[in-house]
């Protein structure tokens, strides 16, 4: 897939439609000649003859010897005029920025009821979070319909619900039913059980109601079951100890009353070949008529994210592994569906491949490079042994690991990654991830990195 820009004349693109000659500089963004943005400043992206001069106001464009270019300009508010000159054509962009909101913002305060409610959620798999907030790493533990709370206040779209005596966390409004009652009867622990298989370690906790529960990681993970009776402040903690490296976790309740906790075992692992019977699942981010983001060149990042995954898994089978692609084509794939393929195969590994962008507002960053993703602390040594392979190899910037709540990491019962290889709006690095060499490159350190941190648990 090594792609190259050819230019039989200065400047001359062909339209494509009606065959219609086009003189000047192909724009991918902004997308049309009259947008809105509000932002303090903004880019134009896209391609133009490396050999001719273009201005944007009389500004010299770098333009990369792909052709690709992006050139951050400022926005003052109001209606700004762009005008963008090869040399043979002059096309002119309207970039409005709205005036800022200088309104009195009234934020919303904190309330505390005279009386508490009790509250039961209503739709599966909703978070409890230790801020007011719908983003970010606040996620404590997520919730099946029926678990009920105790509603002591609120705040903006929020309630604060009352776990213990010291213990306070906070659930969307809209995910609850009010129940017509004041008081949240304890529950009582029946039994505990712990079963192993190959696989997994098995812990099972018996109530006789469903109640909220949190799952952190520690050196192990730390298990709190509130609202319990014949324990203090009503609450009962337990700790499950790490044995070797973190596989992934999950807990659910099953038949409404029995908490299930599944922590998977590190798989074993042959020193000649630490990657035979893994089983990896591969995500190329988006898909369909979901693009990702567009490349100086045009090019859409689903394309050149599907390019890497094939890749990669072609390099995992040839090394004994069992992979899983959650597609293999331009098909259009949910979150939740990429994210099922993965736990019902119970991958060991997850990895989510994407290209990157910049927003509006950091267009000044001018960013390049490679970053790696995770949610749960377990998979952060694999993202550190991933980013480390990959920039070492391909000579990408190493911008760092980071933590992100991203659907597809923090839901995934496994080690869960997303590696951001480069960005696409970049002209170096769009230029890199077009070339089929870099992209083998990518693949192989992928590899490596994996390899490493699989022999590092023998």
């Amino acid at each position: 897939m090594k792609k190259s820009i050819i230019y039989i004349t200065a400047c001359l693109f062909l339209a494509g439609l009606g065959g219609n000659i086009v003189y000047g500089a192909n724009i991918v963004y902004p997308k049309s000649n009259e947008v809105t943005i509000n932002s303090p400043e903004t880019f134009f992206i896209g391609s133009e003859n490396p050999y001719t001069q273009l201005k944007i106001n009389n500004e010299i464009v770098n333009i990369h010897p792909s052709g690709g270019f992006w050139h951050v300009v400022k926005l003052e508010t109001g209606e700004n005029v762009f005008n963008i000159d090869n040399g043979f054509e002059i096309q002119t962009f309207k970039i409005k920025r709205m005036p800022p909101n200088n309104c009195i913002q009234i934020k919303d305060s904190q309330l505390t009821y005279d009386k508490p409610f009790i509250a039961e959620i209503n739709i599966d798999n909703t978070p409890l979070r230790s801020t007011p907030v719908d983003g970010g790493l606040n996620r404590l533990q997520h919730f099946q319909k029926g678990v009920k709370f105790k509603i002591v206040g609120e705040y903006g779209d929020f309630y604060k619900a009352q776990l213990a005596r010291d213990d306070y966390a906070w659930i969307a409004k809209n995910a609850v039913s009010k129940l017509n009652q004041d008081v949240l009867k304890t529950a009582k622990i029946e039994s505990y059980t712990y079963e192993e298989d190959s696989s997994a370690r098995i812990f099972k906790l018996k109530l006789n109601q469903k109640v909220p529960y949190t799952l952190s990681e520690t050196n192990g993970l730390d298990l709190v079951v509130y609202n319990v009776e014949d324990f203090p402040y009503n609450k009962y903690e337990f700790h499950i100890k790490k044995i070797g490296k973190m596989f992934g976790y999950t807990s659910y309740y099953k038949n409404d009353n029995e908490l299930v906790i599944i922590v998977n075992k590190e798989p074993s692992i042959d020193a000649a070949k630490p990657l035979k019977d893994i089983k990896v699942t591969l995500d190329p981010g988006h898909g369909g008529s979901e693009y990702g983001a567009i490349g100086c060149l045009g090019d859409k990042e689903k394309d050149v994210n599907l390019a890497i995954a094939l890749k990669v898994q072609e390099k995992l089978k040839n090394k004994g592994a069992n992979v899983f692609m959650t597609r293999t084509d331009d098909s259009e794939i949910s979150l939740s569906d990429r994210i099922k393929l993965s736990n019902e195969n119970k991958s060991s590994v997850f990895i989510s491949i994407h290209n990157n962008a910049l927003p509006d507002s950091l267009a000044h960053l001018k960013s390049s490079g490679t970053e790696v993703y995770y949610f749960y602390p377990q998979s952060k040594e694999l993202a550190a042994y991933i980013i480390k392979a990959i920039t070492s190899e391909t000579g990408t910037k190493n911008n760092g690991v980071r933590a992100q709540s991203f659907a597809v990491l923090r839901n995934t019962n496994s080690l869960s990654i997303l590696v951001e290889i480069a960005y696409i709006i970049n002209p170096e690095d769009n230029a890199k991830i077009l070339d089929e060499e870099f992209q083998n490159k990518v693949a192989d350190s992928i590899i490596h990195g994996l390899e490493n941190y699989l022999n590092g648990i023998q």
